[in-house]
């Protein structure tokens, strides 16, 4: 392999490592693999906004009926709502500004999700992360 092809193959490993430390930083509790099939999708169809199935683990204890209510404000969608009260799903649409506050909040410990195109959803998909 020839040294220029070396240093840009290491170019894309060190941008790869950047993006990756930036969703650290700026998304700490979303997972990696939404965050880049979000980027992607925008990207391609020049949209800043995509319907996802959003689901967020919450801390055991968190008041669900007050989540509830703060998700159906915030999104217009009424939450389906599992294990004990700590997992909820929603269908809605999702810009990196929803991400970031649903990631700040001091209740979230992980944000999951999928791409829908506002076809409903069937219920949770993903299983918290211990």
């Amino acid at each position: 392999m020839s040294q220029t092809l070396t240093v840009e193959v290491d170019e894309v490993r060190r941008k790869f490592k950047q993006a990756r430390q930036a969703y650290k930083d700026v998304l700490p509790k979303v997972d990696p693999a939404l965050i880049d099939d979000f980027l992607e999708r925008i990207d391609a169809t020049g949209k800043e906004t995509l319907f996802y199935t959003i689901e967020v683990f919450t801390k055991e204890g968190t008041n669900s009926e007050a989540a509830r209510q703060y998700i159906m404000e915030k999104t217009g969608m009424v939450p389906a709502i599992f294990d004990k009260g700590t997992h909820y799903v929603t269908n809605q649409k999702l810009t990196l500004e929803i991400l970031k506050e649903i990631s700040d909040s001091p209740d979230v410990v992980e944000v999951r999700g999928s791409f829908c195109d506002g076809v409903g959803m069937r219920g949770a998909y993903f299983e918290r992360r211990w």
